[in-house]
């Protein structure tokens, strides 16, 4: 009787975990199924030639070999390391908007624009583009007609038409360059830190900017982190803007590799060299990002 009085807890424990697990198995393979199967699919793919339609033909390293030698691929690169610089830049903006934002004394005045903030999370990022596509328009544009009701209608452009203009116009759909999410985190990090940090800097005098640089931007490099790995995984896998608005042009001026890949799979039904570039582009951000983690923990330390 008093084994079995000993048994009952573990059972119960048991029947417990079992319901749990039971609650989680949908989520689980849901995952499987729709995150990690595709995913396995395509790095297989990578070493076939398939069009969609005949059987798959093994070829190896053939489609990486192509990829690296393809001059359009290497301009597609370019214009990802332009892009990916310029959003590393403009990640400043938004931190320095969510410190102002944390600064407020007025807790209402606070509250009002955190979900100023929050508004362009309700409009979809699609219709954010089109209005941008619209806005660039070279004949019923709002730039052109801006420029045309001041007397300037020789300053008038085919903003995205132009291939000195085109990539410049796309970094500046991001205006005016502050990131909702990454304002929320930066925001989330500076308000769990204790408020016993900021009555000792005040009681020291401390000025704004070495508040700034030596209490805030510190203390909040936990959520650099992240929002810096999201930014470097998004500059070189995205490519919905360059997709919508651009196509990539004029001619290769707007083409990233996301979107080459893109291209090659449903345009020129190449889906095994376009699951090559997808698989590299995995093992390129997944490098990049543990290589600044680890530079960020050496930092630290």
């Amino acid at each position: 009787m008093a084994k079995r009085a000993k048994r009952l807890p573990g059972r119960r424990r048991i029947g417990r975990y079992a319901v749990a697990y039971a609650l989680i198995l949908p989520a689980l393979l849901s995952n499987l199924v729709f995150d990690w199967y595709p995913m396995l699919q395509g790095i297989v793919m990578s070493f076939f030639r398939w069009d969609g339609f005949r059987e798959p033909e093994f070829v190896g390293m053939r489609n990486f070999g192509e990829i690296l030698s393809d001059s359009v691929f290497w301009v597609s690169v370019k214009n990802m390391l332009f892009f990916f610089v310029m959003g590393l830049i403009l990640m400043i903006p938004t931190m320095i908007a969510s410190i102002v934002l944390f600064r407020l004394k007025n807790k209402r005045s606070q509250y009002i624009y955190r979900i100023l903030f929050c508004i362009p999370m309700v409009v979809p990022y699609l219709v954010t583009l089109l209005m941008w596509q619209f806005m660039y328009n070279p004949q019923y544009g709002f730039f052109n007609q801006l420029l045309k009701g001041l007397g300037l209608e020789h300053l008038t452009q085919t903003w995205l038409g132009n291939p000195d203009l085109a990539r410049w116009c796309v970094v500046f759909m991001g205006f005016p360059f502050i990131s909702t999410n990454a304002a929320l985190i930066y925001l989330g990090g500076l308000q769990s830190i204790d408020a016993s940090i900021w009555e000792a800097a005040a009681l020291d005098g401390i000025t704004s900017l070495k508040r700034l640089f030596y209490l805030e931007l510190p203390l909040i490099r936990g959520q650099f982190k992240l929002n810096l790995i999201g930014a470097l995984v998004g500059g070189i896998t995205g490519y919905t803007t360059q997709l919508v608005v651009t196509k990539g042009g004029p001619g290769f001026e707007t083409l990233v590799p996301g979107l080459y890949m893109y291209n090659k799979a449903f345009g020129a039904k190449q889906y095994g060299y376009a699951s090559a570039v997808g698989l590299l582009l995995f093992v390129i951000s997944g490098i990049i990002s543990l290589a600044t983690l680890k530079f960020l923990r050496s930092d630290e330390s």
